[in-house]
């Protein structure tokens, strides 16, 4: 029979002054059941360090996050009452001055709240409800911000519609010196539910760009795709970013994982 559960969103947001955060975990307890669960990502989540371009801060946090809510479980058997614990709940999800806080209480109704937990954790940390549009949308504010770090990329590189006879789309980041392009680069998020559909955006990307450079409107040599896949891919999923990665480099295509920022650097500055 289904009951209701209390959940919150664990959030890390490690500088105050930009009030940006990252969603990291989620903690949930169900009083009438007296149960009190928790699930954090990993410390090493490569997507939280390449958003707060922070590989150090995270991992410390993400403990001692890990410790409060081991604490606060700890604590939940403790309570006689179903009031008690939605209480003791409310108290620990109250927003306080930290790098980690927490959304506000929300309910949910669920016959097996575990279950229900690892639900919500998908959708609202594995962004697992983020259609491939979203997240690349996400990667490029990312890229964005890596390259108006550097000096002599800063305002180089802007949105761009290619069009010739037989082709016409649009790349985010390009560079050109009058009417010729220098540098042109595409985040691309393989996070398609089938693995079918991995390879169709692959195939559908890598055909704009050959038919472009056959009209002479870019050269292969300057394009680049930054890569995003599944955090945890089963074997076919894998299998299919390996093939993804086989076809860039038939067609000679430059690609890199979106969170590898020294390539992507040394590809821009070389490219201009």
């Amino acid at each position: 029979m289904n009951t209701p559960c209390l959940y919150s969103i664990v959030r890390y947001a490690p500088y105050a002054e930009t009030e940006e955060f990252a969603n990291i975990g989620v903690v949930m307890c169900s009083p009438k059941k007296r149960t009190f669960h928790f699930m954090l990502t990993q410390s090493n989540d490569a997507r939280i360090s390449s958003f707060f371009r922070d590989d150090t801060i995270f991992p410390l946090a993400k403990d001692a996050v890990a410790r409060e809510l081991r604490f606060a479980q700890e604590q939940s058997h403790h309570f006689q009452t179903d009031e008690q614990l939605a209480n003791f709940f409310n108290y620990l999800t109250t927003r306080r001055e930290s790098i980690f806080h927490f959304s506000s209480t929300r309910v949910v109704m669920a016959n097996e709240p575990e279950k229900e937990l690892l639900r919500i954790y998908n959708q609202f940390v594995n962004h697992s409800d983020f259609s491939k549009e979203r997240r690349e949308e996400i990667l490029a504010k990312e890229l964005r911000r890596r390259l108006n770090t550097y000096a002599e990329l800063k305002d180089s590189f802007k949105k761009e519609i290619f069009g010739g006879e037989l082709t016409r789309f649009t790349m985010p980041f390009v560079a050109k010196s009058e009417d010729e392009v220098l540098c042109a680069i595409k985040p691309l998020a393989f996070v398609q539910s089938q693995p079918g559909k991995m390879m169709e955006h692959c195939d559908s990307w890598v055909s704009r760009v050959t038919r472009a450079a056959t009209e002479n409107i870019l050269s292969l040599k300057n394009v680049l795709f930054t890569i995003d896949g599944h955090t945890a891919p089963n074997s076919i999923e894998s299998k299919a970013m390996d093939e993804i990665r086989k076809t860039f480099d038939r067609h000679h295509i430059a690609h890199f994982k979106h969170d590898d920022e020294k390539s992507i650097i040394e590809f821009a500055k070389a490219s201009l």
